[in-house]
């Protein structure tokens, strides 16, 4: 067995014969070392190099596996964590648990999933809250956090519970935080669409006080200032009040009321999810995509790549931010007095599809191309 890294004891199967179960003191026993020491070993104590080979060489020997039930009690842990979200229901979260879900199964904690807004019902944070107020989680992960979760967050560091945010929307310096370099994204994206021949640029955002939708816009500005004749004007740029679906029906509706000839070519929206709705509804109206609009998002959900006509989109490493702010949070539970105020920035991937095309253009689409984006910094 090897130790967890975040002092949490990975799980595995007793290898000894019946009635000959290996404890802590046999294990030190065989090891020459004393009990303490294999404690040490266990929960990521000091130990010297040789020792600590040797500890974990007559651990797998031995197929010692410490009791969880045991530990949590010692510490006074419950063994497990929340990951909160707005809406459980949604291709990009679903990308992020599966980091998060593996990084769980190399420990005996457990995962409870929370959401402010379920379904289509009224906000509702007072199962997260109690999370809080009664300790029912050791830790919780945030995802995409909004100024209305601020109190959540404040409480959680009043009681002491440590908390990762993910993709925050509201600025928070309450717990250790992974993002992507949405800025470089934007750019990489607006870089891609201008060479292509557009010229009329369209930005339609997620909420307009998300940090991911200013980002994202400031970087396709940019791309769109250094190329002359190219615009990105304000009756072209407008949010929505959120990245769910019903937000891509109500971009591709004002679009809609738009005369043709006063349509930009190319249309941004805040997320994959808008992106492919709204594609939807463009070829509900008749209007080809991408011969008469081409249409790009964010994040590289899988639904991108099996719509008609496939999505260009600028990726993220969903499962590695995943499995990065879980990695933290366990960092966090195991040594409380790790620096919170940490940010882990990630780079993402253009993906180049079948709905952007040259404006105008009829010509059947190449086949899809990834390419990094480069950082500005």
């Amino acid at each position: 067995m090897q130790p967890g890294k975040h002092g949490i004891v990975l799980s595995m199967r007793t290898r000894r014969g019946k009635g000959d179960t290996a404890t802590i003191t046999t294990v030190a026993a065989k090891a020459n070392v004393a009990p303490m020491t294999v404690s040490r070993v266990i929960n990521g104590g000091y130990a010297s190099a040789a020792v600590r080979a040797r500890v974990e060489r007559v651990i797998k020997e031995m197929g010692y596996a410490p009791s969880s039930t045991a530990r949590s009690l010692r510490y006074g842990r419950k063994g497990c964590i929340g990951v909160a979200v707005e809406s459980i229901h949604d291709a990009w979260f679903m990308g992020l648990l599966g980091g998060i879900e593996e990084e769980l199964a190399k420990s005996h904690v457990g995962l409870m999933l929370g959401s402010w807004k379920p379904a289509d019902g009224p906000y509702d944070s007072s199962a997260i809250a109690a999370w809080i107020d009664e300790r029912r989680v050791d830790g919780f992960i945030m995802v995409r956090s909004t100024k209305r979760e601020l109190p959540l967050l404040e409480a959680a560091s009043a009681a002491g519970v440590p908390v990762t945010l993910i993709c925050p929307d509201q600025a928070a310096e309450v717990g250790f935080t992974v993002r992507c370099r949405n800025f470089d994204a934007g750019k990489a994206l607006g870089v891609h669409l201008l060479a292509q021949g557009h010229r009329r640029l369209s930005f339609i955002g997620g909420p307009k006080d998300s940090i991911d939708s200013i980002d994202r816009l400031r970087g396709l500005q940019e791309a769109v200032a250094s190329c002359k004749g190219a615009s990105l004007r304000p009756e072209d740029v407008s949010f929505q009040s959120s990245y769910m679906p019903v937000a891509g029906k109500a971009a591709a509706l004002e679009y809609l009321k738009r005369p043709a000839a006063k349509r930009a070519s190319a249309v941004v929206l805040g997320n994959d999810t808008m992106a492919i709705v709204f594609i939807c509804e463009m070829l509900r109206a008749g209007i080809r995509v991408p011969e008469d609009v081409s249409v790009s998002g964010f994040d590289g959900i899988e639904e991108g790549e099996r719509c008609f006509p496939t999505l260009t989109t600028v990726a993220q490493p969903m499962h590695r931010l995943g499995a990065a702010a879980c990695r933290g949070l366990l960092d966090r539970i195991a040594d409380p007095s790790l620096d919170p105020g940490i940010t882990a920035e990630f780079p993402m991937l253009l993906v180049e599809r079948e709905s952007t095309l040259a404006p105008g253009n009829t010509a059947k689409p190449r086949k899809p191309r990834k390419q990094a984006v480069a950082s500005a910094s």
